[in-house]
């Protein structure tokens, strides 16, 4: 299933499945949202064990990779650099929220 994005809330909400990158923000974004970069992303209740979420920046480097240890276990995963842009690499499950600031 496609990833469904939706940008006009706070935080930004994905919801669905991908193994395909697929652009969730990028500079235009962001400016239209006031905001300088991604503060944190949280990975809410991924369903099985297992399931993976890989986030990385449009030029190829990774911002965060992820394994769900139990099922309906959520994470909040702090982002440590600057990133302007992200894009879902790999989203098993559950809801990606990322937050700006």
């Amino acid at each position: 299933m496609p990833l469904t994005i939706e940008k006009l809330g706070f935080p930004i909400k994905v919801t669905g499945t991908t193994a395909t990158d697929e652009t969730v923000i990028d500079n235009t974004d962001l400016r239209n949202a006031g905001s300088p970069r991604i503060s944190h992303i949280y990975w809410y209740k991924p369903t099985t064990a297992g399931h993976l979420l890989s986030v990385k920046a449009s030029t190829g480097k990774e911002i965060c990779k992820a394994v769900c240890e139990a099922s309906n276990q959520s994470v909040i995963i702090p982002i440590l650099a600057q990133f302007y842009d992200i894009v879902i690499d790999d989203m098993d499950s559950g809801e990606v929220q990322i937050f700006m600031g």
